[in-house]
């Protein structure tokens, strides 16, 4: 893993930013720094050895025309040294990624496999070249500024490059700011909350020159030739392998491994999979728990994480929220992080400093199940009932039926009246905007900006109506158009300054790819998610493969937390009240109305706790 950043300027013919990226990560954990200076380009690389063979990375490379930086992780690597000359086994990731480059050029991206965000210069068409992977687990940020010292182009796979560098303005960003607030985060959309700094989009890559930047779609979601075997347990054979190869692949490392376990299926799965890899070469997995502190009401899943831990040699941890408050939570979040995420994380502050004393440089996570091998819906019935599979829809209708609250006559009804309403005309209007905007808090001023209400009316969305829907549309939609890679960015950024790299085996797109190539009914045979649950036999124990559907984990109570904190709050929004930009983008007065009240309705409860961390987020960006 690494941080990589970079500058062009193109005003001038030597660099005038040199350095101005050196002090941003002070406090981040890394092993060495080195920066690469080449007449208007500049380079800088902070690294952390995970892999064997990053030991051997000498970053930012110079090679024949090109520069290179990258923060990358390559799962192809064997079929890659087979294909390109000058590579062997014991090359970094960054050799083979120059190599590919020098094969194939931009069209390099269609040939890896793994997590990453990379920049090569080329110094005979004075070009940069700029590519993020095809899920989005490696994140790249962009900034184009023309001020005094002349117009520049900035990225860095870090937003707190960015944000820290000398040449970058902290005005906040109204749409991005809307989009936090109304939900909208997800792949498409790129805006950020800060005016001047750009995401680059999962599966796309850009060439940057004088003259612009263009972007290019490189990966979308979509199904390969189709996969049909003989009988059903050759699909779940065929896709329990790939899920240990892409295990293998997230584990490729010489330090020690740690994972979440929530006692979920995906967690679990994951988990227990590593945890037998490692066993094979006498090394044992860490895993770490949230769960509620002592005397706290909500979902704690203890009885399922000891079910686990019980069959598995796991060094252990159960983390809390114990000692932290609301507020302290997020200074420490602000002090810890240079503001991104701006999200409250209160166990991972209590969870990283163990994991860093423990010499984890690689943390697994079960997250992507639901982009992956599960049921998303109806679509798996409706699919089926268009094509006219009637013998496999009845037998799928009963495998639904496994509880006495879903009768097979109910989930039949259902699945018309979903066919029926997908043809059906787009319902949302002006009135279902406001009526949106309203409930999630925002300004109506902010909410009837030009563009804002055409822009969510009219584009596609998660929740757009597909007819007929098919497998590409659904993972279409969870990937691109749901939070899918906006959370790993932001997941990946909390785990960095301590120098653990967050790894989700689930989001291999080789993974991804496999499924959207099966039957569709091989979801749903015999219960929701059956192909993954049928992979994990022998793996977890039956009471959790076959056990519970959990909607959410051992969640800390952290709008609790926070109304503890109400006192101080109301002072602190009473501050941003006074800056009229803060006040122009967020409803403080209606905040500062909730936190009087005694008692809170539930549905209100996530929109406030969202719109107070974004008040004081813009007020410590524009602290000085």
């Amino acid at each position: 893993m690494s941080i990589v950043a970079g500058s062009v300027s193109y005003t001038h013919k030597e660099m005038v930013d040199q350095n101005s990226f050196r002090k941003s990560f002070g406090n981040f954990v890394y092993d060495y720094y080195k920066e690469l200076n080449y007449k208007n380009v500049c380079l800088s690389y902070w690294h952390r050895n995970v892999s064997p063979e990053s030991h051997h990375d000498k970053q930012p490379l110079s090679r024949g025309s090109h520069l290179l930086v990258s923060d990358l992780r390559l799962d192809n690597r064997e079929e890659l040294i087979e294909a390109l000359p000058f590579v062997t086994t014991s090359s970094p990731d960054s050799d083979l990624l120059y190599a590919a480059y020098s094969r194939w050029g931009p069209e390099c991206v269609n040939y890896l496999v793994g997590a990453f965000a990379f920049a090569i210069w080329n110094k005979e068409t004075d070009t940069l070249f700029c590519a993020r992977d095809h899920m989005g687990q490696k994140p790249l940020y962009y900034s184009e500024v023309s001020d005094r010292a002349g117009k520049a182009f900035l990225f860095c796979s870090s937003p707190v490059g960015l944000i820290e560098h000398p040449r970058v303005t902290r005005d906040a960003n109204p749409e991005g700011i809307f989009n936090v607030l109304m939900g909208r985060e997800c792949n498409e959309l790129t805006e950020t909350v800060l005016s001047n700094v750009t995401r680059l989009a999962a599966g796309y890559c850009m060439q940057v020159n004088s003259s612009g930047i263009k972007l290019t779609r490189y990966w979308a979601p979509h199904a390969g030739p189709d996969i049909r075997y003989a009988k059903d347990q050759d699909y779940v054979d065929d896709f329990k392998e790939r899920l240990s190869s892409a295990v293998e692949s997230c584990i490729n490392t010489n330090w020690p491994v740690s994972s979440f376990l929530s006692g979920g299926l995906d967690s679990s799965t994951i988990s227990c999979i590593a945890n037998c890899l490692l066993n094979e070469n006498d090394r044992r997995l860490t895993t770490a728990s949230f769960v509620l502190p002592k005397n706290e009401s909500g979902i704690d899943e203890r009885a399922y994480i000891d079910q686990i831990l019980m069959k598995n040699d796991f060094d252990h941890l159960y983390v809390t929220k114990d000692g932290m408050s609301f507020l302290g939570g997020v200074d420490k979040n602000f002090d810890v992080y240079q503001g991104f995420p701006y999200l409250l994380h209160a166990y991972h502050l209590n969870l990283l400093p163990k994991l860093a004393d423990r010499g984890i440089r690689v943390h697994l996570c079960g997250y992507g199940g639901d982009q992956v091998a599960s049921y998303h819906g109806m679509w798996v019935l409706e699919r089926l009932f268009l094509d006219g599979r009637w013998s496999m829809l009845g037998k799928m209708i009963k495998a639904s039926s496994y509880d006495q609250s879903s009768s097979s006559a109910r989930i039949f009804l259902s699945m018309l009246r979903n066919i029926v309403t997908e043809v059906l005309p787009d319902m949302r209007s002006d009135q279902w905007y406001e009526d949106k905007a309203r409930k999630k808090l925002i300004l109506p001023s902010l909410a009837n900006r030009p563009s804002y209400r055409e822009k969510v009316l009219r584009s596609h969305s998660l929740h757009s109506r597909l007819f007929p829907k098919s497998i590409g549309d659904v993972m279409k939609n969870l990937i691109q158009y749901d939070k899918t890679s906006v959370r790993l960015e932001q997941i990946s950024a909390i785990y960095l300054p301590f120098g653990i790299e967050y790894r989700t085996p689930l989001t291999d797109i080789r993974l991804i790819q496999y499924c959207m190539s099966i039957p569709p009914e091989q979801f749903v045979i015999g219960k929701k998610r059956s192909l993954m649950r049928r992979a994990a036999k022998d793996v977890i124990p039956e009471s959790i493969r076959l056990g519970h559907n959990k909607f959410q984990g051992s969640l800390p109570n952290l709008f609790d937390l926070m109304w503890e904190d109400r006192s101080q709050l109301i002072e602190r929004l009473y501050s941003c009240s006074k800056d009229s930009d803060i006040a122009s983008l967020i409803d403080i007065s209606k905040l500062d109305h909730y936190l009087k009240q005694k008692n809170v309705p539930e549905n209100v409860k996530p929109k406030l706790f969202r719109n107070i961390q974004m008040a004081l987020y813009l007020a410590w960006l524009k602290r000085d």
